[in-house]
């Protein structure tokens, strides 16, 4: 009898496609569970492949003249496909033909299909990982899936009223994706006159993947879009960490405590990523891209780079600086680290660090005068603003230190294990902690948004903990290195065992209320047929039309107003005079230091009065004074706000009305 069925098969089970395609396959029961239609999920994942990530692999490769293991690569190379593609999208989205913007990707393939000298890129390198790494990372993917589904989908429908109470800033980001569906240079949508100066590459990415995919950008956003990242940021976390350490159990140990790792009884911010985890988008869409650069940026350091990885390095580092702004100014601090320490204490110019120093001043410098133009989205230099009133400078740093330490307490390794276990790579590890750790000691911002460098640090905080732990184990042999080993890892563990509500709650949450969930009031954010009110005004009007509205609030019937309300230029994918206005540079600015900046008020009062006018004392001149002084052509009413409905029908005319919503086009 034949034995080559049963290696095929042993051999099918070890390269790890079979972890992987049921990993895939649970990702898309839970989608169709979760109201994504099977077309909508195939149209997207054929975009990822195409647009996305096969471009990105192939160039990945080619740039570095090799193949890694096939996980890494793929998941590299969606690193890698990501800003490519966005950065061909905005192009073709600056000269009115976003539809082509798939063409260059589609050309890449076709390049290293018919190249000869390009088709060797297509084939790996036949390294593979140990099956128990591939099934526990998958492992870690289906987690993630999961604790999506528990934490993130179950409360997020895709239709009213289960769409009416969405995390506020969830909307937000819709309305950004909405601007660039339909314009480039863009601006902020739902306030006139306001520039963006914000990290904006995962908004585009929706638009460019609505447009290359016909999918709808709810769909993409509260669903799709960070399906792919999560899996990709497991594996690229992973490998790093093996990189870094040596090891191959250095990867999953990275993973569980980059996801769980908390300080203990939560007394200090630690970067806490599963809860941020879908609200935050642009966090993971950045720290995955980040994953790929950090990766490279390891494999580099002991060695002379070629042009092609070089080349590669700035495309990761462009990419990832208008992905998230925390992530550049932390990888340059951590290249200079790297290079100040070569220099100093082993006596040489570290020729690449230096390099990589350079390289990302230059990134750092351009996204400062092209995305950012300046803006600090309200960041101070405030040393200490974490300290609580009620606490001395003495108490506060101990709770800082004690908490840090808990949770990265395997970085103490690293010191008994001495200078063998200070390599290069640990250091530039640290480099990013530090660099983290000093934002969020010596700067404020009215959101607490500098947590978000220790959230983008922590993943390498997490490696050169296990690197310590790492070095514990390893020469010489001693017992009580061994015991002081395991101390550390029961203390980066209690963090995680002393905050497990933060995680049964939601399970509990899932159990009594069901795996959907869903708002079923009628008081949310989103009035009823609002979302199908605006999705006509999207159908029937021109992008460049500008809606004028009577809601401003994200709760309309409250009497301080809350600013953040996005859902009309979300869903019309239309610029908006006046609706929300917080999250803007002269909102931060109005703001000051104060807290509570969500509730200050408009900083152009006479343009409030003049779109509040038309809805509560509608008259010719009145609906005159927006179209001719601010070119406002369609008026959306949100019937729970006081608004003189027949008198507006007398001014205006009604085009569409879907119970509490009416859409009203303003007469020439």
């Amino acid at each position: 009898m034949s034995t080559d069925a049963p290696r095929s098969a042993w051999r099918l089970l070890a390269s790890g496609w079979v972890p992987a395609g049921l990993t895939a396959l649970f990702a898309v029961l839970l989608l169709k569970a979760y109201g994504v239609g099977l077309t909508d999920l195939a149209l997207y994942s054929g975009y990822i492949l195409v647009v996305v990530a096969l471009p990105g692999l192939l160039l990945w490769r080619a740039l570095r003249r090799k193949a890694g293991p096939i996980a890494l690569d793929i998941a590299a190379g969606l690193a890698l496909g990501y800003p490519l593609s966005v950065f061909v999208y905005i192009g073709f989205r600056a000269i009115g033909v976003p539809q082509l913007a798939v063409v260059p990707s589609i050309l890449v393939v076709a390049a290293f299909a018919l190249v000869p000298g390009l088709r060797r890129h297509w084939r790996g390198s036949g390294e593979r990982a140990p099956m128990w790494w591939s099934w526990i990372l998958a492992g870690f993917v289906v987690a993630l899936f999961c604790w999506t589904a528990i934490d993130f989908f179950r409360r997020n429908g895709t239709s009213w009223p289960g769409n009416s109470q969405p995390y506020q800033d969830m909307v937000f980001h819709l309305a950004l994706a909405a601007e660039f569906k339909h314009h480039f240079p863009a601006m902020i949508p739902y306030v006139i006159d306001e520039p963006l100066h914000y990290h904006w590459y995962y908004h585009a990415h929706l638009a460019a993947a609505s447009w290359g995919s016909g999918v709808e950008l709810q769909t993409l956003l509260f669903r799709l879009g960070l399906m792919p990242v999560l899996a990709g940021f497991v594996v690229l976390t992973a490998y790093t960490a093996k990189a870094v350490v040596k090891t191959w159990w250095s990867g999953p140990v990275a993973v569980f405590f980059t996801l769980v790792g908390v300080s203990w009884f939560n007394t200090v911010g630690t970067g806490w990523m599963l809860i941020n985890l879908w609200i935050s988008p642009t966090q993971i869409f950045a720290a995955m891209i980040f994953g790929a650069l950090a990766y490279l940026v390891v494999d580099l350091l002991p060695r002379t780079a070629t042009k092609g990885e070089w080349l590669l390095f700035v495309l990761l580092a462009a990419g990832v600086a208008g992905a998230k702004a925390t992530f550049v100014p932390m990888l340059l601090a951590a290249a200079a680290f790297v290079a100040a320490v070569g220099l100093v204490f082993r006596r040489r110019l570290d020729r690449t660090a230096l390099i990589a120093t350079v390289l990302t001043a230059v990134v750092f410098v351009g996204a400062m005068l092209l995305l950012f133009r300046g803006g600090s989205a309200g960041m101070r230099i405030v040393p200490f603003a974490m300290r609580d009133p009620a606490e001395s400078y003495a108490e506060m740093a101990l709770r800082i230190v004690v908490g840090w330490l808990g949770v990265w307490a395997g970085v103490l390794g690293l010191v008994v294990a001495g200078r063998r276990a200070l390599n290069q790579a640990v250091l530039f590890c640290l480099g990013l902690g530090a660099a983290a750790i000093g934002v969020v000691l010596l700067t404020s911002q009215p959101g607490g948004s500098q947590m978000y460098f220790l959230s983008s640090a922590k993943p390498y905080l997490v490696i050169a903990a296990v690197a310590g732990i790492a070095g514990l184990l390893g020469e010489p042999v001693r017992q009580w290195r061994r015991g002081l080993a395991f101390v550390l890892v029961a203390v980066m563990l209690g963090g995680a065992l002393t905050n497990l509500d933060a995680y049964t709650k939601p399970i509990e949450n899932a159990t009594k209320t069901g795996l959907r969930g869903y708002p079923r009031g009628t008081t949310g954010q989103i009035p009823r047929g609002g979302i199908d009110a605006m999705r006509w005004l999207r159908d029937h009007s021109s992008p460049d039309d500008l809606v004028a509205t009577n809601v401003h609030c994200l709760r309309p019937t409250v009497p301080i107003c809350d600013s953040r309300s996005f859902w009309v230029s979300a869903y019309a994918e239309r610029r908006v005079l006046v609706e929300g206005w917080v999250y803007t540079d002269s909102a931060m600015k109005a703001a000051g230091t104060r807290k509570d900046y969500q509730w200050t008020p408009y900083w152009e009062p006479e343009i409030l009065a003049a779109n509040d006018r038309v809805f509560t004392a509608p008259s010719a001149e009145s609906v005159a004074v927006l179209r001719d002084k601010y070119g406002v052509r369609w008026l959306a009413v949100d019937r729970r706000v006081p608004a003189d409905v027949t008198g507006l029908a007398a001014v205006a005319d009604l085009k569409y009305t879907d119970h509490d919503t009416l859409v009203f086009e303003v007469r020439r």
